[in-house]
Parts: C-alpha cells; structure tokens; sequence
C-alpha cells in the first residue's frame, strides 16, 4: 500500500483541498496499489463511505489527473484506468491478440518526449503510456503481422 500521508500532502502542494469524500478515494488509491477503474475505486470508497457516488469518484479522478497525482490510462480493458503518479514513470505493451501486458522502462520514451519537445515546442506528459501492438508470440504465430507496419 502506497503511503497515503504523502499522498495527502501531495494533493495539498497541487493546490487541492482535501474533502473527506478525496481522502475516501486517495486512500482507495492506496489500497488498490495499481490500477484501477472508477467503478472499481467507487466499489472499495463505499465499503467505508456511503455516501459517495460515482459521480463524485470521476470528478475527483479527473481534478487529481489534471493536478498530476493520478494518471489516466486506457490499458484495453474497456474502460479508463486510474493510478498514482510516482517519481518513476512506467508504461506498458499491450498485446491486442492475446492480451498480454509488458511493462515497459521509461527509457524507451524518454527521448521520443525529448524529440517532441525539441521539434514542436510541445511538453508530452509521458507518465503512464499504454502501446498497443502485437507480442513477440503472436507476431511468430502469425509472421504476416510483423510486415503490416
């Protein structure tokens, strides 16, 4: 479990208030330690508050990605997916034929974030990417997949 105190003060340092509906789901974060969708946040808030709605978890999602305290990501599972941003990016290669994820070092993006600040003057915010593609197995299993791009 993150540490939900530094997380608090966090929130804080980004110009946030912490409400007691925020800390309900700051804490969700922490005990969920990874990803997570709304409803999968919203489920665990209301075991100890009952009074949050869905509603209230996406709004404090999207205030909370919009301060850099979560990260949004669509991993391919139908829906977005939520998860504390960390002093260490990370990303993931999503196999789209037989779903399986790989992480993937932040070094692999670092200089194409640097290539785009450089050429268009545009700051990326590299810090949870999801690549779809094809696994080195599904490649091998179908090698006409490999030439396509």
């Amino acid at each position: 479990m993150r540490d939900l105190n530094g997380l608090i003060d966090r929130v804080r340092q980004r110009g946030c208030r912490v409400t007691r509906q925020r800390l309900a789901i700051l804490q969700a974060l922490c005990e969920l330690d990874g990803h997570a969708s709304a409803e999968q946040l919203h489920e665990r808030v209301t075991q100890y508050q009952k009074d949050v709605d869905l509603s209230t978890v996406y709004r404090t999602l999207e205030r909370l990605r919009d301060a850099h305290v979560v990260s949004q990501t669509d991993l391919g599972r139908g829906c977005a997916e939520y998860e504390i941003v960390t002093d260490h990016p990370h990303h993931h290669l999503i196999c789209q034929e037989c779903g399986r994820v790989t992480d993937l070092d932040h070094g692999y993006l670092a200089p194409v974030a640097g290539a785009i600040r450089q050429d268009f003057g545009f700051c990326p915010t590299f810090d949870h990417f999801a690549i779809f593609g094809l696994c080195k197995k599904c490649c091998e299993d179908d090698p006409e997949q490999i030439h396509e791009n």
